[in-house]
């Protein structure tokens, strides 16, 4: 699970304190740029100011839209206990609006203009202590993930979250036992089925809340266009029939599927090799970093979630 910090620069190092026990507990974390404390004095006028600004809150939005939720560090400041500047409120509002957890590590500031609206997002006070947010997040429904892949755990979060369940996710790595690179909907159906039964006999008698199979393809739609991305997805909630999605999102360029499966794989294995990219997502290379592999599957995964927890 990925976690975003936020606060005010002054408390970096406190950020960076409370960064260092999180990862300590196995979460990933996403800090503001250190860059921000001490990019605004060299400012010429309002507006370099406001234009750094404007580039600051993009990257650090840009952290929150790939994280399960933030934690706001609110130390003492101008002789306000807890303070929460507007930045951060901003910061706290996209978080809410994502249905994204929210955590302070010191208890909420009381004599602030939009202390009221601070108190509206119901955040979970910590009282200094890392390891409340760790036990909260133990009590969430818990969701086995037929895969170890980091992208499919964050859109697995997010997509239930958008659906307003927060979940913890675990995951199995097991077999599709199709090409690495499905080449159609029907090699990814099967795929998505093979994983999902492994998924199951893997665990045996281990019981979750939620069972949950991602098979990517490409799938040709028309012959007038290259293939287009594609997903199968399964989401089993326990004691109940699965619910299986098919979702077709954008266009893959030439240049990326010639040289699949003659040269690579699959298209992730390209952009590692080709593009130097840690995680296997083509998506931010022919998108100018607007859209991510998660975000697509975060979206699909929320339209089968709200499916299979209506009227169940």
């Amino acid at each position: 699970m990925k976690i975003t910090i936020c606060g005010s620069m002054q408390f970096e190092q406190e950020m960076d304190s409370v960064a260092a026990k999180l990862q300590s507990l196995g979460y990933e974390v996403e800090k503001p740029n250190s860059v921000e404390g001490h990019a605004y004095g060299e400012a010429q006028n309002l507006d370099e100011i406001a234009d750094l600004k404007q580039d600051f809150i993009r990257e650090h939005f840009a952290k929150i839209d790939q994280s399960e939720g933030i934690l706001v560090v609110n130390c003492d400041k101008k002789g306000v206990a807890g303070y929460i500047g507007g930045n951060t409120l901003m910061e706290m509002t996209y978080a809410f609006a994502q249905g994204l957890e929210i955590y302070t590590l010191n208890n909420l500031p009381v004599d602030l203009p939009y202390t009221d609206e601070i108190n509206a997002f119901m955040p979970i006070v910590l009282n200094g202590d890392i390891n409340v947010l760790d036990k909260h997040i133990k009590t969430f429904p818990v969701v086995y993930v037929s895969s170890k892949s980091p992208v499919k755990h964050t859109a697995v979060g997010r997509g239930f979250r958008k659906a307003g369940l927060a979940v913890q996710t675990r995951g199995v790595k097991v077999a599709s036992n199709v090409s690495d690179q499905p080449q159609s909907t029907d090699e990814t159906y099967k795929g998505a089925l093979n994983r999902h039964q492994a998924l199951k006999s893997a665990l045996d008698k281990a019981t979750a809340d939620f069972y949950i199979t991602i098979e990517s393809g490409l799938t040709k739609v028309h012959d007038n266009h290259n293939v287009f991305g594609s997903s199968v997805i399964i989401i089993e909630k326990f004691g109940q029939d699965p619910k299986i999605g098919i979702d077709i999102d954008i266009e893959i360029p030439h240049e990326i599927t010639d040289k699949v499966p003659s040269i690579y794989p699959d298209i992730g294995i390209l952009v590692q090799q080709e593009y130097g990219s840690t995680l296997k997502d083509p998506y931010p290379f022919f998108t100018n970093n607007q859209l991510t592999r998660a975000k697509i599957l975060e979206d699909a995964i929320y339209r089968i979630v709200i499916q299979s927890t209506t009227n169940s």
